[in-house]
């Protein structure tokens, strides 16, 4: 990722002249000039960077011979500070890679969850997977392939897409119930009442481009078609969904029916309902975290959704990504 892209999206992240902004850095030494381009592109905007990065290596020897004593509450209310959190990851984040005593490995992963609880509070937090082989892993494709695909996704323009954006959420302002065509005639209808639009254009989750909310629980009703489904990694063609009171109860693919059959109830709660606005995700590949964005596509996605104001307190979050038409109610549907 060239300095200019990382420039682009620590603009698009609202950094402002003043602010005090943690580059929170997954990586090694080896990939540290990631860092320091990001720490140059904050104070280009005018404002502060500090570096806190997160190496496997490093933290391993820390946690070997760290104490209870070491990271106390004045050392995480250091990170109360901070108007905006930068979480730059090279490789996946937290995940310490080596095997240590299970005394020691509680250790660090008190330290993690306490000074997550403090960055999360912070103003803005932004999650930015770098385009590197490492995070290549988790996406099912192969690194050059995710490396490409993740490089066009990134360089874009962001006041544009926050401008699109804006236009589709107003698009909805006022809209109750929304219904969803696809395929020959199946129909889903989502209940939005009380519910708000979200807009991530770059100061979320990148890549960005997408408006979403979360459904009333316990209305979504109907049936989904998706011409190419990707699930677990396993890509199926004329996939159908069956939703009834909100759950998925039935799909046209067994091995899918048969899964959510062994989930928790929570897991199979349709939790979210989206449209993805980057014009850079121009196909499908299988991996969510670009597909959802793709311009001219809906997603649905099953699981939590509480932190984006819905109440299915669940452990897992799937989306599925497909294309339909819609239809916009301000009143009651017929």
């Amino acid at each position: 990722m060239d300095r200019k892209t990382i420039s682009k999206i620590v603009k698009a992240t609202r950094v402002s002249p003043g602010e005090i902004i943690l580059v929170h850095f997954w990586g090694e030494d080896t990939e540290k000039g990631i860092a320091n381009n990001f720490m140059a592109a904050v104070a280009e905007m005018g404002a502060t960077p500090v570096l806190l990065q997160q190496s496997r290596s490093v933290n391993r020897d820390i946690f070997l011979t760290a104490k209870e004593s070491c990271y106390g509450e004045q050392y995480f209310d250091l990170f109360t500070k901070f108007d905006a959190v930068l979480d730059v990851f090279a490789y996946r984040p937290v995940i310490l890679g080596y095997e240590i005593e299970k005394g020691k490995f509680e250790l660090y992963r008190k330290y993690m969850a306490q000074l997550f609880s403090k960055l999360m509070a912070c103003k803005r937090f932004t999650q930015i997977r770098i385009p590197t082989a490492a995070n290549a892993e988790e996406s099912g494709l192969v690194p050059q392939d995710y490396i490409r695909r993740m490089e066009s996704a990134y360089d874009i323009d962001y006041t544009a897409v926050d401008k699109a954006c804006r236009q589709a959420k107003n698009r909805f302002e006022g809209v109750g119930k929304v219904l969803l065509r696809t395929g020959e005639g199946h129909e889903l209808s989502f209940d939005l009442t009380g519910r708000a639009w979200h807009i991530d254009a770059g100061d979320g989750d990148l890549p960005c481009g997408e408006i979403y909310i979360a459904p009333v629980e316990d209305k979504t009703q109907g049936a989904v078609y998706f011409e190419t489904f990707y699930f677990d990694g396993v890509k199926y063609e004329h996939v159908l969904l069956h939703i009834k009171d909100g759950r998925m109860i039935a799909s046209s693919q067994p091995e899918v029916t048969a899964f959510f059959e062994n989930q928790p109830q929570e897991n199979s709660v349709v939790c979210e309902l989206g449209f993805g606005m980057n014009p850079n995700v121009t196909d499908l590949c299988g991996y969510a975290v670009l597909d959802e964005k793709m311009c001219g596509t809906f997603h649905i996605a099953v699981g939590a959704n509480t932190m984006f104001g819905g109440t299915n307190d669940a452990p897992d979050h799937r989306d599925f990504v497909g294309h339909g038409t819609i239809d916009l109610y301000r009143r009651e549907m017929p």
